[in-house]
C-alpha cells in the first residue's frame, strides 16, 4: 500500500493559487498554516505574486528549492490535470484537489477528471478530492485544507483519526465529537475519491500506530468487498470503526424474479457488512461522539451484565430502563460484594443493583470507604460493566470520585461510565482527573446504556470478525452455458442445483404437460402440483400450484385447471411440463435468498418465507461467504426468533439445520458470485427438532 506519511506529516506543503484574500480557497489553506504553527515549509504558487502573506510566492512548483510532499490545489478544474503532472516532474507525492467540477458535473467534467487520474498515475501522484474540504493532521499542524475544517474550534491532539464523505456535515460531526472530549489525529474529507478512496484510507489508520479509534461518514463506496477488508483488517488489529452511514432509503427498488431481491435494498447490504466486520453503526452526532469516548479507553466487558451505583433514584430508574431496553441485565450483586457495600455504605443506601446510596457521597471523611464500595462493585464477577450516576455533583464530590474511580482503572479492566451534567469549566479537577484517566462522562444515564450495549455487541462481533474465515473446497455444480442474458432456471432444475450444494429438497417428479397419463403409480400421494416453466417466477400469484392432491384422478383434473389458468394469464410462458412434489407438513416456512451486489457481491437474506414473505418485513443479511456463528447471529436477529423455539404448541424447530443450510447457501453464492444473480429458497420447511429441512420451492436466475 502506498505509504501516507508524507501526507500526513508533510516536510512542505505548496498551494497552487495562493490568494491574500481569506475568503479565497487558496488563501484559507495560507492562513490556516500561518496561523496554527505548521512547522513545514509553505509556498504559495502564484505567478501575480511575489510574496503573499509575508511568505515567497513563486510562479510554478518547479521553482520550489525545498522538499516538499503535498501539493494543495485551488484551482478550477480544468488546469488541474497540468498542474498534477507538475506535480509527478517535481517529486510531490500527493496532491489535494479542492475545487469541483469534476465527473459531478457531468460528460465535459468526467473528461478532465480521466485526464486527471491519467496524469497522476503516469506521475506517480496520489489524489485527495476532488471537491472535498481537504486533510488536517492534527499533531503536526497540518492544514492542506479549506472552508470550516480549517476555522476553530481547532481540534484537540489524540487518538481519533476520520475520514469523511462529506465536507459539511462530515465536519460538524467532527466538531461534534471534539466538543464532547474527543481527541483527533488526523481528519481527512475526502470528496469524490476519485483515486485514493475510504477502504484505503481506513487501512492507513489502521497501519498508523497513533490511531485507537476510527471516524467515518460514509454515503457509499465502489467496492463494498474493500471495504470490508479494511473493516476486518482494522478488527484484528484491535482499532474500532465507528461508521456513519447516510443516503439509506430508496425511491423505489428494480423489477426482480425472486422475493429476496424485492425485500433487499442497498442500506439492507451495508448494514450487513457492517455487523460482520464488527463496524460500530451510529445514528447522529452526538451517538457517534458517545461510542467514541466508550472505545477510546479500550476496555471490553465480557457480557452484558451491569451494575449502576449513585444518589440519583431518578438517574437510577431512566439507566434501568434504558438497560433493559438495550438488552443489558441488571444483574443481582454477589453476596460477598453486598457484605462490602453494608460495611463501608451510610446505614440508609439501598445495596440492591442499581445501589443508591443516597446523596452528598463522596466526602472527604469517607473516601477510603467508596474506594472499596466502588472497588467491591468492579471486582464482582457476575458484573462486566459499571455506571457512576452522579448526576449533578458539586466540584468537591466530583474530584474526590475521579480519583477514587482513576485507581479503579489502574487496577481493574472493565469499563467504567460516569453521569454528570456539571459542564466541565465548573467542575475542572474532576473532569481534567477523569480524562486522563480516559473515562467517558455522558449526559445522561440512556446513553450510558446505549454505550454499555454498544461495547458488549462490540466485543462479541469483534471476537468473531476475528476468526479466519475459510468457506473450504466448494464444487461448483452443472451450470447452462452463458447466454448473453440473464437465465432463469425453472423449479426442477433449481432443486437440481441446490441438491448438488448439498441442500435438501423435496423428491419432485416431472410430469408431462401435454397429457397426464402413465407412471402416477410411482408418486406418493397427496402431493403438490406446480407448473414447471422458466418464465414464471411466481406460480402463486396465478393459480399456477394446487396443494394437496389426494390421488391421480384428483391430478388430472388440477393439471387440467392449472394448465387452462397459465395460458390465461401467461400465454407467452414457455411450459416444460408439471411438477409434482411431496407434500411438507409441519414445516415452518422461511425464506433463504441471495442477491448479487455490484459492490459486495452475494448477499444471503432470512426471514419469514411462504407468500408473505414481502408483506412481513423481518428480514436479516450477511454478505457471503460467511460460517455457522453468523449464521446464528441471522436466527437471532430475527424479531420472531421466538417461533424456532416452538410456539403455541408445536415442537422446537432444527434451527441446527437451518443453520447447516445457511452456510451451505453462502458457500454455493460465493462459487457462482460469477454467475449468480438472484437465488430464492421460498419456502425453506424447518421441520421439528432433530428432522432436518427441506426445500418445498426454489428459483435461480443465472448470468
Amino acid at each position: 500500500m502506498h505509504d501516507f506519511g508524507k501526507l500526513f506529516e508533510p516536510r512542505g506543503i505548496a498551494i497552487v493559487g495562493a490568494s491574500n484574500d481569506p475568503t479565497r480557497t487558496g488563501g484559507q489553506t495560507l492562513l490556516a498554516l500561518n496561523q496554527y504553527g505548521y512547522a513545514g515549509g509553505v509556498f504559495p504558487i502564484n505567478p501575480k505574486y511575489q510574496e503573499i502573506a509575508g511568505r515567497k510566492c513563486y510562479a510554478a512548483l518547479g521553482q520550489i528549492d525545498a522538499p516538499c510532499d503535498i501539493a494543495v490545489i485551488a484551482l478550477p478544474a480544468a488546469q488541474v490535470p497540468e498542474v498534477i503532472a507538475q506535480c509527478g516532474a517535481r517529486g510531490i507525492g500527493f496532491a489535494v484537489v479542492l475545487g469541483g467540477g469534476f465527473r459531478e458535473t457531468g460528460p465535459a467534467g468526467a473528461r478532465i477528471e480521466a485526464a486527471m487520474l491519467a496524469n497522476a498515475r503516469e506521475h506517480g501522484v496520489r489524489i485527495v478530492g476532488p471537491n472535498c474540504l481537504g486533510v488536517v493532521s492534527v499533531q503536526a499542524r497540518v492544514f492542506a485544507a479549506f472552508g470550516s475544517i480549517t476555522r476553530p474550534p481547532l481540534l484537540t491532539p489524540g487518538a481519533v483519526s476520520a475520514v469523511l464523505q462529506s465536507g459539511g456535515l462530515g465536519n460538524s460531526l467532527v466538531i461534534r465529537c471534539a466538543l464532547a472530549g474527543v481527541g483527533f489525529r488526523h481528519v481527512v474529507s475526502i470528496g469524490n475519491e476519485a483515486d485514493i478512496d475510504t477502504p484505503e484510507l481506513i487501512e492507513a489508520f489502521v497501519a498508523d500506530a497513533e490511531t485507537r479509534v476510527i471516524l467515518t461518514y460514509i454515503e457509499g463506496v465502489n467496492d463494498g468487498r474493500a471495504l470490508m477488508r479494511a473493516l476486518r483488517r482494522a478488527c484484528v488489529a484491535g482499532k474500532p470503526v465507528i461508521v456513519l452511514k447516510a443516503g439509506n432509503t430508496e425511491p423505489g427498488k428494480a423489477a426482480a424474479s425472486s422475493h429476496t431481491a424485492n425485500l433487499t435494498g442497498r442500506y439492507d447490504i451495508y448494514r450487513a457488512a457492517l455487523r460482520q466486520c464488527a463496524a460500530v453503526e451510529v445514528e447522529d452526532l452526538d451517538q457517534a461522539a458517545d461510542f467514541a469516548l466508550a472505545l477510546l479507553p479500550g476496555r471490553m466487558p465480557k457480557g452484558r451484565n451491569v451494575a449502576a451505583m449513585g444518589a440519583s433514584g431518578g438517574a437510577a430508574a431512566v439507566f434501568s430502563d434504558a438497560a433493559d431496553a438495550c438488552g443489558l441485565e441488571l444483574v443481582p450483586l454477589a453476596e460477598t460484594t453486598t457484605a462490602v457495600l453494608r460495611e463501608v455504605l451510610p446505614p440508609i443506601a439501598s445495596l440492591k443493583n442499581p445501589v443508591d446510596y443516597t446523596s452528598g457521597y463522596p466526602r472527604p471523611d469517607t473516601r477510603e470507604a467508596f474506594q472499596r464500595a466502588f472497588d467491591a462493585v468492579l471486582a464482582d464477577p457476575g458484573v462486566h460493566q459499571l455506571a457512576l450516576l452522579f448526576a449533578t455533583p458539586n466540584q468537591r464530590q466530583l474530584m474526590i470520585a475521579s480519583e477514587l474511580l482513576a485507581n479503579c482503572v489502574r487496577a481493574c479492566d472493565k469499563p467504567l461510565f460516569v453521569f454528570s451534567v456539571i459542564p466541565a469549566d465548573i467542575t475542572p479537577e474532576g473532569s481534567a482527573t477523569l480524562a486522563r484517566a480516559v473515562i467517558p462522562v455522558l449526559p445522561s444515564p440512556r446513553r450510558i446504556a446505549r454505550a454499555m450495549a454498544m461495547l458488549a455487541d462490540y466485543a462479541d462481533r469483534r471476537e468473531r470478525a476475528r476468526a479466519p474465515l475459510d468457506p473450504g473446497p466448494v464444487a461448483r455444480p452443472e451450470l447452462p452455458p452463458p447466454s448473453g442474458r440473464p437465465i432463469r432456471l425453472d423449479e426442477h432444475a433449481a432443486k437440481r442445483l441446490l441438491a448438488q450444494a448439498g441442500i435438501p429438497v423435496t423428491r419432485d417428479t416431472v410430469l408431462p404437460a401435454d397429457e397426464v397419463s402413465g407412471g402416477l403409480d410411482a408418486l406418493r400421494f397427496p402431493i403438490a402440483l406446480k407448473v414447471l416453466s422458466p418464465d414464471i417466477a411466481h406460480k402463486t400469484d396465478i393459480g399456477a400450484v394446487r396443494l394437496g392432491v389426494a390421488d391421480a384422478a384428483q391430478l388430472r383434473h388440477a393439471a387440467k385447471e392449472i394448465l387452462g389458468r397459465v395460458r390465461t394469464a401467461r400465454p407467452d410462458a414457455r411450459i416444460t411440463g408439471l411438477l409434482a412434489c411431496e407434500m411438507v407438513e409441519d414445516g415452518l416456512e422461511i425464506i433463504v435468498g441471495v442477491v448479487n451486489d455490484a459492490g459486495f457481491g452475494p448477499v444471503v437474506a432470512l426471514g419469514l418465507g411462504g407468500v408473505l414473505a414481502e408483506t412481513v418485513d423481518d428480514v436479516t443479511y450477511r454478505v457471503a461467504p460467511f460460517g455457522a456463528a453468523d449464521a446464528v447471529r441471522m436466527l437471532t436477529e430475527l424479531r420472531a426468533h421466538r417461533v424456532f423455539d416452538g410456539v403455541r404448541g408445536r415442537e422446537p424447530r432444527d434451527v441446527d439445520a437451518l443453520v447447516a443450510v445457511l452456510v451451505h447457501v453462502s458457500e454455493l453464492a460465493w462459487s457462482l458470485r460469477d454467475r449468480v444473480v438472484e437465488m430464492d429458497i421460498n419456502p425453506l420447511m424447518v421441520m421439528a427438532k432433530g428432522k432436518g429441512v427441506v426445500a418445498a420451492d426454489a428459483l435461480v436466475v443465472l448470468r
